[in-house]
């Protein structure tokens, strides 16, 4: 248990919110909807007050934000009935995710000159991981606050062909843990092995910053990212999903 709220703690530091509200501990994040890792309340630490007070009070902040209620629910939730207690609310069971982890101790791949990294974001990296995520181009502004917001080292890696760019992902170091983040090809590039590759290359970025662990957060039901994952090294470690009132 200790190891996944370590886990979770190191994700959200990752990938930050806009603002967060700590509340008899639990962690409630806005992102104006942008992601739901970033829309979420995180019941992670021990609770005191009544549960269905808490619910209410989180329900009225999700109001006047005009988001949806969503809960991140894992085996380390707070209290432990949490899930059932939710369900009887009326909150709907979605989103099924892995979390994996590699051992980045015998990770090793050749440079590759097609691989561009940087530190900072900027309007090219961002437009195309808009692009290549389908992301709302209106969440623009909100993702490169979200971005900036990153205080640990980060990749932001960007693959070109041809001069024309096809990939990219961005990967963030916590202590020692390596985050990875939508790494994404264009789509009638997919299949052709550069997932893996871009997925080594960023990994590799990471060892050689000090990093032993990579981990990355994955769909249940996404079969070819979890038959890529595997095929690089990553294993569960645990899973999580959310619970939305609308």
């Amino acid at each position: 248990m200790k190891h996944i709220r370590q886990i979770e703690e190191i994700s959200m530091n990752s990938w930050p919110s806009l603002q967060t509200i700590q509340y008899d501990g639990w962690v409630i994040r806005f992102a104006e909807g942008l992601t739901k890792r970033a829309n979420s309340i995180n019941p992670i630490y021990d609770s005191n007050i009544d549960v269905n007070e808490k619910i209410k009070y989180c329900e009225n902040l999700y109001r006047i934000k005009k988001l949806p209620v969503c809960f991140k629910i894992s085996a380390i939730v707070q209290p432990a009935y949490l899930d059932e207690i939710l369900e009887l609310n009326g909150y709907e069971h979605i989103f099924d995710v892995s979390v994996q982890l590699i051992n980045l101790a015998g990770i090793t791949v050749e440079s590759d000159k097609n691989m561009h990294f940087e530190d900072n974001t900027n309007d090219k990296w961002i437009d195309n991981y808009v692009r290549m995520n389908e992301i709302d181009i209106t969440y623009k502004p909100v993702l490169k606050r979200i971005i900036d917001q990153i205080i640990f080292p980060k990749c932001l890696l960007t693959y070109f062909q041809d001069g024309v760019p096809i990939g990219c992902g961005l990967g963030v170091i916590d202590d020692r843990f390596l985050g990875l983040f939508d790494i994404v090809i264009e789509k009638k590039y997919r299949n052709m092995g550069l997932g893996k590759l871009m997925i080594d290359n960023i990994l590799m970025w990471g060892r050689n910053k000090g990093a032993d662990t990579g981990y990355l957060q994955v769909l249940h039901d996404n079969l070819p990212a979890l038959k890529l994952y595997d095929k690089v090294g990553f294993k569960e470690e645990y899973k999580y999903w959310y619970r939305i009132k609308r």
